[in-house]
């Protein structure tokens, strides 16, 4: 009663009030039928297609306006709440405009009933949520690029130590649950004389140096392998679902590459050679400071029989 006589004293009625919705509502809001063609409009809905007159808009459906997809995603969610009365409550949708632009829009879709309670059709509402959206992306791409900067070395550009560590632990509780016999290898590397490097060239050179080795070992490995800078002159591969023989191979061939293409510090060519050490991670005894360990003293075992070598 209060509410009424409050509407009466402003001389407020429903015809006012759905006049002002359809002329001044900020939102867009729509009625359909049963067909899902329209059968009102507020003036914000008409603008969206660039549309002064909301009245053009009746008898016209989503495919007079939008890409055959959307309008079809539309037309299917219309169906399922015509047969269900469910309405479908703050959902996003994305609105392709060109090859570059997408408009984002929060929105929600209701069954429109008759005076007998029965289902005639749909209305709903939605709000351009673009530039939130938008901000949204860029804060989720900051966060990654956040998140893979905490992972990669800035020197070699390939992962870091640390990400190494997290790499090995799940990557051995993945094949320590296997049965079908597959598994890893860890390949560890450790550029040879590299403080004579530094010390007949410089500091500067030197980060050419491991730049180079880092860029070799990107080149020699396949799409699925992860390579690392675990330390100052130091590197480690993962190489997954491989066996023995092919480890070897693919360390063997690194280690030749390496060996033949110099390195042009300050004009000259300089050969530069790695010492590697393989081991194979083995289910049955899964525990990671036994694989490094088996790495370090293959690796040990190159060095001292007189580098340039991978021991396995």
């Amino acid at each position: 009663m209060a509410e009424n006589s409050f509407w009466k004293d402003l001389e407020i009625n429903d015809s006012l009030v759905i006049d002002t919705i359809k002329r001044d509502g900020k939102d867009t809001i729509y009625f359909k039928d049963k067909d899902s063609r329209f059968i009102w409009n507020n003036k914000m809905h008409a603008m969206q297609f660039g549309i002064e007159d909301p009245n053009e808009l009746i008898g016209k459906t989503d495919r007079d306006f939008f890409p055959a997809e959307f309008a079809d995603k539309a037309r299917a969610l219309e169906l399922k709440i015509m047969s269900t009365g469910e309405p479908v409550l703050n959902f996003e949708e994305a609105l392709p405009i060109d090859e570059d632009t997408i408009k984002y829009y929060s929105a929600s879709k209701y069954p429109l009933y008759d005076k007998n309670n029965k289902v005639v059709g749909t209305w709903g509402i939605s709000r351009d949520i673009t530039e939130q959206k938008k901000l949204e992306l860029e804060l989720e791409r900051s966060y990654h690029k956040m998140e893979l900067l905490a992972r990669v070395d800035d020197l070699s550009g390939l992962y870091n130590r640390r990400y190494f560590y997290e790499t090995l632990e799940k990557y051995a509780s993945l094949y320590e649950k296997r049965s079908d016999g597959s598994t890893f290898a860890l390949v560890v590397i450790d550029v040879d004389d590299m403080t004579h490097v530094n010390d007949q060239n410089g500091q500067q050179n030197g980060d050419i140096v491991l730049r180079s080795i880092a860029e070799s070992c990107m080149s020699n490995v396949r799409t699925e392998d992860t390579c690392f800078r675990t330390g100052g002159d130091e590197f480690a591969i993962v190489l997954l679902d491989t066996e023995k023989i092919a480890a070897i191979g693919m360390a063997k061939k690194l280690v030749e590459h390496i060996a033949s293409e110099p390195v042009i510090l300050d004009g000259r060519r300089e050969t530069i050679t790695i010492s590697a050490g393989l081991a194979m991670f083995d289910n049955t005894e899964p525990d990671l400071s036994g694989l490094l360990s088996r790495a370090e003293r293959k690796l040990n075992k190159s060095k001292r029989e007189g580098k340039n070598k991978v021991s396995f």
